[in-house]
């Protein structure tokens, strides 16, 4: 039954174009593109829309997560866009008006995960990115977390 609900729940996050906005901070970071952000309605899971930072395992994950942390402890909005199947809140991490997502890929800390954004301005970020050989676009062959995964 809580399966249902849940599925039920992200159809509907999904057809109602819902978004909920929290001011807080981000408190913990998992890796690069998962943290705990708090607001004062209390602290959740947060998975970056539209990033895929590389797994901890991975080359480059340590810099992808410290380039995180450098938002620790910083007044934060969280735009929360959904829910993943794991129950984290999708979202979009914003300090003092900038994109934070949108700054991790054209920084080279994560990828554009293309299979859940279509944001033009996240694929540009990445093409800089690549073109500049920032941060993980400077090693020899990245693989993208997905197939990393795969393996």
């Amino acid at each position: 039954m809580r399966k249902v609900c849940s599925v039920l729940l992200l159809v509907l996050i999904c057809t109602t174009g819902y978004s909920q906005s929290y001011t807080g901070s981000v408190i913990r970071v998992i890796d690069g593109d998962t943290f705990v952000f708090q607001a004062p309605e209390g602290s959740f899971k947060v998975r970056t829309l539209g990033t895929d930072a590389p797994e901890r395992d991975q080359p480059y994950s340590k810099e992808s997560a410290e380039f995180l942390s450098k938002y620790l402890n910083k007044e934060a909005v969280i735009k929360i866009t959904g829910i993943d199947r794991y129950g984290r809140s999708i979202g979009i991490l914003i300090v003092k008006g900038k994109d934070i997502n949108l700054l991790s890929i054209k920084s080279g800390c994560s990828w554009h995960y293309k299979k859940y954004s279509r944001d033009p301005a996240y694929a540009k970020a990445e093409v800089y990115a690549r073109k500049h050989k920032a941060g993980l676009w400077g090693l020899p062959d990245p693989v993208p977390p997905a197939m990393w995964r795969k393996k």
